[in-house]
């Protein structure tokens, strides 16, 4: 968003409770994120992203990022942190919270989240693991913002895969449930349902693939030669919790076992046809409609039969039926171990 279209979309949501102005402090160059380049033109509008932070804590530099969120009426703030390199870990993650001891200094009593962006090697790796989940427990800080950047995701719109990084994510919910820690996943679209099943207090996702994922991005080959090659109307299925193909999808739903989980986008494309924009709404209140399932007192076992019932109806499928190449949820049978 350019800033002035951020203030119009904030005055618009100004009732909404919790109102969060992610300043993406990763994306400044040269701090550390391997896929950080020179800002493009809407991004460098901004003038926060413009100066790395100093070498020592400069209450300067932190005010300059509070207040940009500020000036665009965030009701929550973030501290102003970034990256935090794997690198010496351990000295990497102090110096860092010595930044967000001054962001909390300037915040006072305000609501304030601690902001991290990781590797997502500190949820697979114990060691780095171990290191992060002992500052979150000796810190007087509850609320914890988390953005970890995944490794490749092999399926455009799919899950992770990972089942070294989603322990990691298991293991570091529970502790910060059994601790009175409150963590949330930015940018984890499912993957952060699952989480927050089994213990997180939240996570965000949107209708673009860039906000349901932060991971490495796939390199595309570009086709010399020719037109583009027209691309895949997806949708969302809330059965398998799965974005698939629409035409896969309009096939799969006329089969016994598959369950109509309608919402009022579905309902427009059905009378009106595809288009990526409504799909994309579609997406984001049927997660919404999931995600309100958890407010169960076993969050992880209405997600695990959620999990288990759309693996039954892929498994019901005849051969001819089956689901194939990006429309299978292979993360379904990955996932439901871990939920039970």
């Amino acid at each position: 968003m350019t800033t002035n279209t951020a203030r119009t979309f904030m005055g618009k949501v100004a009732h909404v409770p919790l109102r969060i102005v992610d300043p993406e402090l990763w994306r400044i160059p040269d701090t550390g994120w391997p896929e950080a380049t020179a800002l493009k033109a809407t991004a460098a509008a901004w003038k926060h992203l413009h100066t790395p932070p100093p070498a020592k804590v400069s209450a300067m530099w932190v005010k300059t990022m509070l207040d940009a969120q500020r000036d665009h009426d965030a009701s929550v703030l973030l501290s102003a942190t970034g990256w935090v390199s794997e690198v010496n870990a351990a000295v990497a993650l102090r110096n860092t919270l010595k930044w967000v001891e001054e962001s909390r200094q300037q915040a006072g009593d305000a609501p304030m989240w601690v902001n991290l962006t990781l590797d997502s090697r500190w949820l697979s790796d114990r060691t780095l693991r171990n290191t992060l989940l002992n500052e979150i427990v000796e810190s007087n800080e509850r609320d914890w913002y988390l953005r970890f950047y995944w490794p490749e995701i092999p399926t455009r719109y799919g899950q992770l895969l990972d089942d070294a990084i989603l322990a990691g994510y298991q293991t570091l919910a529970r502790e910060c449930m059994l601790e009175d820690k409150r963590l949330y996943l930015p940018n984890t679209g499912l993957t952060g349902w699952f989480a927050t099943a089994l213990g997180a207090n939240g996570f965000s996702t949107g209708q673009a693939w860039p906000e349901q994922a932060f991971a490495k991005q796939k390199i595309m080959a570009i086709k010399r030669e020719g037109p583009p090659p027209a691309p895949i109307p997806r949708i969302f299925d809330p059965t398998v919790l799965h974005t698939m193909d629409h035409n896969e999808f309009e096939r799969i739903r006329a089969l016994s076992g598959h369950k109509a989980y309608a919402t009022p986008y579905l309902d427009e494309i059905d009378a009106d046809g595809h288009s990526p924009e409504v799909a994309g709404l579609h997406y984001v209140a049927a997660v919404g409609n999931l995600t309100a399932t958890l407010a169960a007192k076993r969050p992880n076992v209405v997600a695990y039969q959620r999990a288990r019932k759309g693996q039954k109806f892929v498994d019901s499928l005849s051969l001819t039926d089956r689901l194939g190449g990006i429309n299978r949820p292979l993360h379904l049978p990955v996932w439901m171990p871990r939920l039970k």
